[in-house]
């Protein structure tokens, strides 16, 4: 929804800087969007108006393309562009949207926007906006998907208000970009085909959304240059015949972007459903990832507060054991997704595509572990209910060149006793089997700070486990 999302690049109109909008500025923008969009007649309109240019992209003409089945529409994207004659260009933009889309027996999607309002600064030598600005408030966004078996989920969406402040500039390989955004009124509501005769309804609403994301090493023009590419070469053939072009295209471009991480916390959730509310105080997610670079990344975090269920669902003595927060942070390194791509590049033949032969895959799996092995890393986490604590950490090693995985980790955990306790109330069947189990646990643990229990786990090469020093599994320990 951001401005930033809507604009297109105009790096290719940066030769003429003049204060006022003129006919053959008009044409020049012409020409540089329809490089992106296609040359389809009344898609792209630009009018110069006083010292700005009035810019309509109407998508009708494309969409009646599609079969006389397919039903759609679409509001026309309209938004004002005024050259600074610096290579810069302001952008502004205020207006509603609607989107709808049916495809008889499969789809039925409508989208609609009571306004989207935003201003935006456009950097063509650095092919990005340098600052960007953006609200809208009143989304619905409604879909009945239907399956081959006929069975039907209906989605809707709904969000009060947005808004989305980014920055660019340049970085030391490509653009560092930088977002924050907010949402207020947010609500799902979907059916699910059930086993039974009626769907099942669920609703989910939310109070507020933030988050932040941050993007380096982007390379802005080479997404550009993809864009261009299959706008020009719509059709297999076309694509197939300028296959050097666009390997081309992609070489020169890689990595993408070098790193991109996220962050985003959301307030007072809450699920309804037929058995009562499911409710959390928050939640905060986070993601990282990297590039096509030979430093491998990716990392996914999650934290839940403050989660409370229906009544009557979890029995009396149990409540206590319900967890109330989760937190889990684990990552994926020592991996090179830049070597792989690079012979996938190389070899990529569209125009008689063979599949890989074993010395090949062999090849690829070299290049994308050259150590032969990957790291998972499970950083420090923990679930908490009232009446116990229970943390953990570890890291393990594993991949072709390892006969068994390799890794160390920790639990710690407190309150031990009054799980106990509280399964001492437990029907016989389910206080039976846990109580055993909870026992040996307690055995092999060793004594901690503030008295928590501790169990410290390593799996060796050999094929052993161990728990505090103690191989599990007789099979030997480093």
């Amino acid at each position: 929804m951001r401005i930033a999302a809507l604009a297109l690049p105009f790096s290719l109109i940066a030769g003429f800087a003049a204060a006022e909008a003129t006919p053959e500025g008009a044409t020049a923008l012409t020409t540089t969007l329809q490089t992106y969009l296609g040359a389809t007649d009344g898609v792209v309109t630009v009018t110069p108006a006083g010292d700005l240019y009035q810019v309509k992209l109407d998508f009708a003409p494309l969409l009646a393309k599609a079969p006389a089945e397919v039903k759609s529409s679409a509001t026309p994207i309209e938004f004002t562009l005024t050259d600074n004659g610096d290579g810069t260009w302001e952008m502004a933009q205020d207006q509603s949207l609607a989107f709808s889309l049916t495809v008889p027996g499969q789809a039925d999607i409508a989208v609609k926007v009571g306004n989207l309002a935003g201003t935006g600064t456009f950097d063509t030598s650095l092919g990005a906006f340098t600052t960007s600005s953006t609200k809208a408030s009143d989304i619905a966004v409604t879909e009945k998907i239907t399956d081959p078996n006929g069975m039907a989920t209906d989605v809707a969406y709904a969000v009060n208000s947005v808004s989305y402040e980014s920055t660019a500039k340049a970085g030391a390989a490509g653009v560092d970009t930088t977002t924050t955004y907010a949402m207020e009124g947010l609500s799902e509501t979907f059916t699910m085909p059930g086993m039974g005769p009626e769907p099942m309804p669920l609703t989910l609403t939310a109070e507020s959304s933030t988050g932040d994301a941050t993007v380096t090493g982007m390379r802005p023009d080479a997404i550009y240059k993809l864009i261009a590419f299959f706008v020009a070469n719509p059709e297999e053939a076309a694509i197939v015949a300028q296959q050097a072009t666009l390997k081309g295209i992609i070489k020169d471009g890689m990595p993408l972007f070098d790193h991109l991480g996220s962050t985003s916390a959301i307030t007072a959730v809450s699920v309804g459903s037929p058995m009562g509310p499911v409710s959390l105080s928050d939640m905060t997610v986070s993601v990282e990832l990297n590039g096509l670079v030979e430093k491998g990344l990716f990392r996914e975090a999650f934290a839940l507060n403050g989660l409370v269920l229906p009544e009557g669902i979890v029995p009396d003595w149990a409540a206590n054991l319900v967890p109330q927060s989760v937190s889990v942070d684990f990552s994926a390194s020592r991996f090179n997704l830049a070597a792989p791509a690079a012979i996938l590049l190389e070899t990529l033949d569209l125009a008689n595509p063979k599949p890989n032969t074993p010395e090949q895959d062999a090849a690829l799996l070299a290049a994308l572990l050259p150590d032969g092995v990957v790291d998972l890393t499970l950083a420090p986490g923990s679930i908490t209910a009232p009446i116990y604590t229970v943390a953990y950490e570890g890291a393990l090693t594993f991949g072709p060149e390892t006969t068994m995985p390799v890794g160390k980790a920790k639990l710690t955990a407190t309150g031990i006793t009054a799980v106990k306790q509280a399964l001492a109330a437990a029907p016989p069947e389910m206080g039976g089997q846990i109580t055993p189990m909870l026992g040996m646990a307690e055995a092999m643990a060793k004594p901690g700070a503030d008295g928590a229990l501790v169990w410290e786990l390593e799996t060796t090469a050999a094929g052993g486990f161990l728990v505090n020093g103690t191989d599990m599994l007789g099979m030997g320990g480093n």
